[in-house]
Order: structure tokens, then sequence, then C-alpha cells
């Protein structure tokens, strides 16, 4: 160590460094108290000092507190031992009370003295050892922090950005942390409706949150483009599943509320069940979550088939993640979904009432988890411009969009049969026709289930009773593989689509005709009987008989046609099943 020896008597500081250094340590002198503070402030490798008492100019005891005061500021550590000859019980008390670590009696022991040095020297050790701990910390403190602003600047200007607000939308979210791993995004569709995302990753925090982003740019991406519900989920699971490690993944509720509010189309997995409330009745009706959660399935055993429901008109959907039914009050109960359908059921501010209860319910307990919670009021949409808080008409282009007069003629050969990105390829370039983009959501769902027919039952001769049960289901596509490997060179399916435009009539009318997308699709196949199949490869049409929406429609079959013909004019099928002829109309 490098030591301060502080002793007006130069025998005594001689004799001090000769035991030192013999023993490697380096010293410097200083005759009074003063002059060993000039020593200090000008030396901070100083590590220990040995003080007398009694000095002139200035003693030990008052050079010490000023020592030990300028070491305080600067955060540094020096051992002060007094060497006295002193006894007295009220001096060494001053010592102490100074800022003096030990005593060392006059005349010097040097055995007694090195022991000490020794001592104090692994203290010294203990302190640089923590105090390099402490600065390391500090510096990754700074880190941290610095790379917190800007994840949560990119947060602020990238999660839940929309120009405008919907008026059918309540909501309250709590993170656990600084950051969110729940999930609440809305966005207006070019139509006029409105999608709504609610969603919760595994864990919460930064990990948990990191997510956001690339969810956060798909729906907002896909909701300008009026895409459909099903293709926005299989869009997200394939970057979830590319991104997310093995443990990790998303529990989702993706719904889309059509403008006029009575048809709602939803895709939820491993979320808890929505809570419908209709106006005027206490009957709670349950969405039920129908599918895995995002992340974890591979392309090829994902299952975007989304459900429609019809609801009443004004009734109120909630959705929340299991931050409030898994809330844990201080002997660990939970707050339990009994609690929350009951609230739900019996409460006229169902939000307000169950964060308040989930507050009162866990009082005295840290936040475990993200608390999140929607409500969605199934009305005619509206829309606010964010900034003025005006009501906007955000379905004006959707309604007047126009397109050129064109036609798409295509047959599909065997080659192409195989390839399982034909819908989405012609839905891609049916996307960047003017006119047509804003109605790709539902023009992409008529040609994926007539296409999705043309092929299955059409070309390759399958039944959808067979998806009847799961060992049903496997064997479907087990067949469906085989059938396409072993496709003859004649196989095809034709795809024929013309944009009609209307002939307006030369006087003012209140309802003007609407332009149509003419669909036509044909193939090779026998014929089948269209009356009693369903395969829409996306979309199924949820109930309310018992109280429990869409829990008696886990069947992947039986309302994909009827639900297609709610958004065609008109929907035929000729030639035995072998051409189906569908219009669809732009209004």
């Amino acid at each position: 160590m490098k030591i301060l020896i502080v002793d007006d008597h130069a025998y005594n500081r001689e004799l001090l460094n000769f035991i030192l250094e013999d023993e490697g340590h380096e010293c410097i002198d200083a005759e009074n108290g003063e002059l060993a503070i000039d020593a200090y402030s000008q030396d901070t490798d100083i590590q220990l000092i040995l003080m007398d008492v009694n000095m002139p100019v200035m003693d030990g005891i008052e050079a010490t507190k000023v020592i030990k005061a300028k070491a305080a500021q600067s955060k540094d550590f020096v051992t002060v031992i007094f060497v006295t000859a002193l006894d007295n019980a009220d001096v060494l008390v001053q010592c102490l009370d100074a800022g003096g670590d030990d005593f060392v009696p006059k005349p010097i022991n040097e055995s007694i003295l090195l022991s000490k040095l020794k001592a104090h020297s692994r203290n010294q050790a203990m302190y640089d050892s923590l105090k390099a701990a402490k600065d390391d910390l500090e510096y990754h403190q700074r880190l941290m922090d610095r790379e917190h602003r800007i994840v949560e600047h990119i947060f602020a200007n990238d999660v839940g950005l929309s120009e405008t607000s919907c008026e059918n939308v309540y909501s309250y979210t709590s993170p656990a942390s600084l950051f969110n791993g729940d999930l609440l995004l809305t966005a207006p569709s070019p139509a006029g409706g409105v999608y709504v995302l609610v969603g919760d990753f595994t864990g919460h925090g930064l990990s948990a949150a990191v997510g956001s982003l690339p969810v956060s740019s798909i729906f907002y991406d896909s909701a300008a483009k009026q895409e459909s519900v099903s293709h926005i989920v299989q869009l997200m699971n394939t970057r979830l599943r590319r991104l997310l490690p093995d443990g990790m993944f998303f529990c989702a509720a993706l719904l889309y509320l059509e403008p006029l509010g009575g048809r709602l189309h939803v895709w939820a997995g491993g979320m808890n069940d929505m809570l419908c409330c209709c106006p005027d009745d206490d009957k709670l009706i349950k969405i039920v979550s129908q599918h895995m959660p995002l992340g974890i399935m591979e392309e090829d055993e994902f299952d975007r088939c989304l459900e429609l429901y019809e609801l009443p008109l004004n009734a109120k959907l909630y959705i929340y993640t299991d931050g409030i039914n898994e809330a844990k009050d201080i002997h660990g109960n939970e707050l339990g979904l009994e609690r929350v359908e009951e609230i739900a059921r019996q409460s006229s501010q169902v939000i307000d009432d169950l964060v308040a209860e989930v507050r009162q319910f866990t009082q005295g307990c840290e936040q475990a988890d993200d608390v999140s919670v929607l409500a969605l009021t199934l009305a005619p949409v509206k829309h606010v411009d964010s900034k003025t808080g005006l009501h906007v008409d955000v379905g004006a282009d959707y309604r007047n969009a126009k397109s050129f007069s064109w036609e798409l003629d295509m047959r599909l050969e065997p080659e192409d049969l195989r390839a399982s990105d034909i819908v989405l390829q012609v839905g891609k370039f049916l996307g960047t026709i003017q006119g047509i983009e804003l109605h790709q959501d539902k023009i992409f769902t008529i040609i994926s289930e007539l296409y999705s027919n043309a092929l299955e039952h059409g070309v390759l001769q399958l039944h959808s009773k067979l998806k009847s049960s799961p060992d049903g289901f496997d064997e479907y596509y087990r067949l469906r593989a085989q059938r396409l490997s072993d496709l003859k060179h004649d196989a095809f399916v034709k795809v024929k689509m013309a944009y009609i435009r209307s002939e307006q009539s030369a006087q003012p009318v209140a309802e003007p005709i609407p332009n149509k997308l003419l669909i036509v699709i044909s193939d090779s196949g026998n014929g089948f009987d269209y009356t009693s199949i369903d395969s829409l490869g996306g979309t199924r049409q949820g109930g309310q008989e018992s109280g429990q929406a869409g829990q008696d429609n886990n069947k992947s079959h039986g309302h994909g046609l009827s639900l297609l013909k709610t958004f065609c004019e008109s929907l035929t099928y000729s030639e035995g099943g072998r051409t189906v002829t569908a219009v669809y109309p732009f209004h």
C-alpha cells in the first residue's frame, strides 16, 4: 500500500519507514496535521495513514476530520490508524469520532503493526472490489437507461400510432413494469369499420414487449389495405414463429367490426372467453377462443379460420388479458373468471368496476402481470380525428372507389395447383388495382373459398365430412397431398374475373347502381354436391343460440357458402358443381 506517516518526531517517522518499506510498502512523510492534509490532497493514491495525535500547527484529530471529509466527497476509501502512547479514554473516543479506524500503541510493536496493516489491507481490497463492481453497475445502468429511452421512443412512435380514434372502443391497460407485454391496438378500415387487436405476450417487461413492434407493423399496414382478419393473423403467426424463442408466444384476439356495427369477424387464440353483454338483458354471451396462440404453429399447421358473428346492436363486447382474472391477493388466491363474469353481467361501468375490483383484491401486493381490458360497442362505427376531435368519414373513399374496366383469365395447370400460394398471388395482384384494393378482404375470402372448393372437391374429389373428427381431419389432408402429387396432366382450374361498370341513370337516384366484380371459377373434376360442403379456408360463422357463441361451432365446415352469399349479390353453381359464378357489388 501507499502509506502516509504523520508524526512531528523524525525518529518515529524513520522507524516506521524502515519497518514498512522492508515489507514492500511505499511511504511518504508529514510533520503535522496541516502538511498531512496537503499530502493527501495532492496524492489520492494514499490508502492508509499512520497518524500521531499530539502535533504542532494541527493535531491528528483535526487533520483526520478534514481528510475523511475529503475522502467522502471524492468517494475514496482511506484508513486512518492512530499511533499514540495516550491511553486516556476520552482522547481515544475523540479519535474514533473524528474518523479513526484503529490504534497502534507506542512504543511500536512491529508484529502488531504489520498484522493490523494486513487486516486493513484486506478491507481496502474488499472496498476496491466493491467500488469496481459499483462503477461497473453504474455504467451498465446508464447504458440500460439510454437503451430504454431509445426503445421507449420507438414504441411511442410505432405502437399504437393512429391518426384517428374510434368511439366504439374504450380500453384500460396497466403494465407490470416499464414496458407492456399486453397489446391493445385499433385502426380504421378504408371501408369505415374498425380493426381491434388485444394480445398478451408471454411474461411481461421489455422481453415481452419486443414482439409488439412486428405485430403492430403488420396490424396497421394490413388494416390500411382492408386485409381480411384471417390473412392478418396468418402474417402475424409466420413472423412471430420466426422471431420468438421456444416457450414464448402471443395470445391474441383480432376482430373486425363492419361499418354498420352488426357483424363481427373474430379470430382468437389462447385468450380468455370474450364476454358480450346485450342491451336490456342480463344474458352473457361468451365468444370462445378457438385457436392456439400465435407464434407456435408452423405455417402448414396454422388454422386461420375466423368466426363471423351477428350480435345484437349496441351490445358491448369485453376482451381482457389474464392479468385480470389471475390477479392474486396476499394469500395467493386468484380473482378468478367467475368474478370477472359477475361484474360484466351486473355492472353498468364494467371496465371501471373491474379495474377497481382488481386493485382492491390485490391490495398490499406487487402487480405481477400486465393488466388490460377493452370494450367494443357493437354499433355503427364512428371515427374521430385524433387532433381535432371531429368525426371523420373514413369510408368515403371505399364507397366511391372506381376502377377501369379490366378482365383477368387464368388456367392453372397441375404444377400451379400444387403451389400453396396461388390465391395469395391473385389477391396481391388485385390489391394493386385502384378501386379494388379497398375491397380485397372480402374478395380474397370469396376467391379463397371458391378456389378451395374447385380444387379439393372438384379436382381432388375430397369430401368435407372427413373433417368431422381429428383422425378424419388428418386423413383429409393426407389424401389431399397424395392426390395433388398424382394429378393427371389434363387437370385444371380456370379463374376468370371481370370488372363491370354499372350503367348509371341520367337522372339522379337515391341509391346509385354499384359497379361489380364478376368471378367465374371452373374445374376439370366430375362435379360435386355443393349444397352439402363447406371448406372455407378462412371463415366459420358463429352463433348465439345457447349464450356460448361459437362453442358448438368447432367444425371447420358448415357455413362457408352461406357466408359468401352475404358478401355476394349472387352466387350460383352450374355444370353439376364444376362452375361457380359470383357477383360482388362495390358498395
